[in-house]
C-alpha cells in the first residue's frame, strides 16, 4: 500500500517536475564535489558519493560553498544537459536560486518542516514549483 504525503513551502521557481528523491541532508559541495559532464557526486564522504543527480528530485537543505555553487549549473552542467529534474530545499539562499533559474528546474523551497523526515531517497516526489507543493510516495 502507498501512501501519500503533501508538503507546503514557497514556490520558489514554477513549473511541475517528478522523479525519484535523492536525499543530501548535507548538501553537495558545488565545484569540487560534483563532476560537471554527469552531475556525479565526487566529494569525498557524501552519502551518495559516485551517484549522479541528472533527472533526480535533489533534496537539499540550501547550497553548500562559494558562489561558485550556482556556477557550477551554469556552465558546464547547462552545455552537457546535466541538471536535476526538480529541487526540494529546505531554506533557499541566493546560491541556490540562482542554480534552479539557470537550469530551469521547478523548485519548492523554505518549508517549516524538516523536509528529511518526509523524504527519503528513492521515494517518488512531484514538485510543483508554481503553487508550492511536494508531493512524496513513499517508496514500497
Amino acid at each position: 500500500m502507498e501512501k501519500t504525503i503533501v508538503l507546503k513551502g514557497r514556490p520558489a521557481y514554477p513549473g511541475v517536475a517528478e522523479g525519484y528523491a535523492m536525499c543530501c541532508p548535507n548538501s553537495i559541495q558545488g565545484w569540487a564535489g560534483v563532476e560537471a559532464s554527469t552531475g556525479r557526486i565526487i566529494e569525498k564522504g557524501h552519502v551518495h558519493e559516485g551517484e549522479s543527480f541528472d533527472g533526480k528530485i535533489l533534496v537539499v537543505p540550501t547550497s553548500k560553498g562559494s558562489c561558485g555553487w550556482s556556477g557550477l549549473f551554469q556552465g558546464p552542467m547547462d552545455l552537457s544537459g546535466i541538471r536535476p529534474a526538480g529541487w526540494v530545499v529546505k531554506y533557499a539562499d541566493s546560491k541556490v536560486g540562482v542554480a534552479a533559474v539557470l537550469v530551469g528546474s521547478p523548485m519548492v523551497a523554505d518549508f517549516e518542516e524538516d523536509i528529511f523526515q518526509f523524504i527519503q531517497d528513492g521515494d517518488h516526489v512531484v514538485v510543483n514549483g508554481t503553487e508550492g507543493t511536494v508531493t512524496i510516495t513513499k517508496k514500497s
